[in-house]
């Protein structure tokens, strides 16, 4: 889900909110709360500004926020609008992969926060599995640096959606 109001829906549909992952740009302080307040699986971050939002809205409702990275794998890939190719080096959507593990260091340093996954997502549209697996393998990369540098508990690798369906 992308919205406060799909939370909502979700939610009231009977959903439990360990299944539900919310992810998306531009998640408000209320949306972040509600999901805090809802117990989600997983918030996917953006950036690290959003990770301390995230991380102060946790701590004001007494609460620990489960979290996921959206890391730009920053890979080239063939689909048919330019606009819908959302893991290219450049593009706004989620943390350059260069600045993936400052960012993951900043996640398990603060201390409402619990850093459960990585995840990314490549584009829309894709024909071809090509850029998953180069995506996918940027991911573990990064996953492995994690690692090395004591974060441990990483246990989610969501490499998104965005396959073609053909009608």
């Amino acid at each position: 889900m992308v919205s406060g109001g799909e939370l909502y829906r979700a939610l009231q549909a009977g959903f439990t909110p360990g299944e539900i992952v919310f992810g998306g740009v531009g998640k408000t302080e209320g949306e972040l709360r509600d999901a805090v307040e809802a117990g989600i699986r997983l918030v996917n971050v953006e950036s690290e500004s959003e990770l301390r939002l995230l991380d102060q809205v946790a701590g004001q409702c007494g609460r620990r926020a489960a979290v996921a990275l959206r890391v730009n794998p920053e890979i080239t890939v063939e689909n048919p609008h330019a606009y819908i190719r959302t893991g290219e080096k450049g593009h706004k959507f989620g943390i350059p992969y260069d600045e993936g593990l400052a960012a993951a260091r900043l996640a398990a340093s603060l201390p409402n926060l619990d850093l459960l996954g990585l995840d990314m997502h490549v584009g829309s549209q894709l024909s071809q599995l090509e850029a998953y697996v180069r995506g996918l393998e940027r991911m573990t990369a990064l996953l492995d640096a994690a690692r090395a540098h004591g974060i441990s508990g990483i246990r989610y690798l969501d490499i998104g959606g965005g396959l073609a369906v053909p009608y």
